[in-house]
Order: C-alpha cells, then structure tokens, then sequence
C-alpha cells in the first residue's frame, strides 16, 4: 500500500497555471477528479506519475518522486493514458502479460505472471480475444486490454486518464465495479459525474487550476457542481441533471 502525498505543487504551461497546496490520498482510497475541459485534470494526472514537472513535493510513502527510480515507479503506481497504441504486432494476451515486467527485474515471464494475466483478461472479458492482435481490435476492445495490462502491473495505485473512453455501457459498468472493489489506491478524471458518484468515495473538483473543493460523496452537491461546472445542476432520484442557464 501507498500513501500519496502533494504539498504546494505548482505548473505552468502558457496562460494555464495549476496549484494544489496539500493533499493526502490514503492507500485504497478511490478518488475521482472532476471540473470542465482544460481545468487540470489530465495535467494533474502526469504531474502525479512524473511525466510532466512542476514545483513542488510529491511524494509516495514519504518518498520524493523525483527520488524514485523510473524501474522502482513501476511497482508504485500504474497510469492508463487516454490514448495508448502498441506499434508492434502483439496479441492480446501478449500485451497483457507486459503489465507484469515490472516484476521480472529482467528475467523471464513465470507461471504466476502467465496465471495472473489468465485473471485479468477473465475479469476483462478478453479471453475469446487473447490471440487476436492487438491493433485488429475496435477502440473499446483496445482499452479494455489496456486496462487488464494496467491491473497486471499490481501496483497499488492506479491512475486512469478517462477509464470509460470507447466503451459500451455494459463494460464501464463491468470495470467500474471492479475497479471499487479492489484494494488499489485508484485515483481518474471522470466526465460522467453520475457513475463517478456511484463507484467512488472522494472527489477533486478543479476549476481553472484550482481545487475548488475536496470532498466526500455525501457532500458532492448540485450547489457544488454548478460551481464547478458553469451550468445549473439539479438532483433528481438517481442521477444530477445538468442544465444550460
């Protein structure tokens, strides 16, 4: 387990700025990140796995990032990126057992790799597809094996950049529910603010830059969400409703 922590973190890029005074994430704690395109979700995202740099601390289990080796931040956290391609062409099962390189410190693949790969592609609904190569599936096919190599990694925070881009309803629902069931830290920006309301338990609302507000699910407001979002947010029984003023 991992412990997340960002104290007075700052980024700038052009005339955008994004600053976060402090900030814990416990470990297992499921966390969505909220606010309008171009409030900083995604910029924060690759500040937290270092492959963008601002000023600042951020640090996992009192460790400085910028202090961990590229290998060693393997076995710390996992990024699903909104886009991910594989050039080479793998099958499916192929690209999933990848997710478990980081444990081979070069060696390699074992059975528990192979057994562990076997789980996630179950769990994924992928094992009809296992020998299909990767670049002949359709967009959601993709993020699902992406998603089960992300799983395969076995790190215990997860960061996933839009976890439901390209798929049907019926696998985000599947994914989502797995997702909240495990014991991994998973922190996600998430356009659907219904399903991030069922699936997680704290919630980041930026709004240019800024952390408007850190809170838990019983206090995720349509007065809050308006605030965020610009728009007139309204609860009804199961689902916010979100009009254009």
């Amino acid at each position: 387990m991992a412990e997340l922590r960002i104290e007075y973190l700052n980024f700038q890029r052009g005339k955008f700025q994004l600053t976060l005074d402090q900030l814990v994430i416990a470990p297992g704690e499921k966390v969505a990140i909220l606010g309008e395109n171009g409030s900083g979700k995604s910029t924060l995202l690759h500040l937290l796995c270092g492959s963008l740099h601002g000023h600042g601390r951020i640090s996992y289990n009192e460790r400085q990032l910028d202090k961990i080796p590229v290998a060693d931040r393997a076995l710390i956290f996992a990024l699903l990126p909104q886009f991910a391609e594989v050039i080479f062409p793998f099958s499916v099962e192929e690209v999933v057992l990848f997710g478990r390189y980081p444990h081979t410190r070069g060696n390699s693949f074992s059975d528990e790799d192979w057994r562990l790969s076997e789980q996630q592609m179950q769990d994924l609904d992928l094992l009809n597809l296992r020998k299909r190569p990767f670049n002949q599936l359709s967009g959601g096919e993709k993020r699902r094996v992406m998603m089960a190599r992300v799983l395969n990694q076995d790190a215990p925070i997860i960061f996933l950049d839009e976890p439901n881009a390209s798929l049907d309803i019926r696998h985000t629902l599947e994914i989502f529910k797995l997702l909240s069931g495990r014991s991994e830290t998973v922190i996600s920006p998430v356009h659907d603010i219904s399903l991030a309301e069922r699936f997680f338990d704290r919630f980041l609302l930026l709004k240019k830059g800024r952390l408007l507000a850190d809170v838990p699910r019983a206090q995720l407001t349509p007065e809050l969400l308006t605030e965020t979002y610009d728009v007139q947010v309204t609860r009804g029984a199961a689902a916010f409703t979100f009009q254009h003023n």
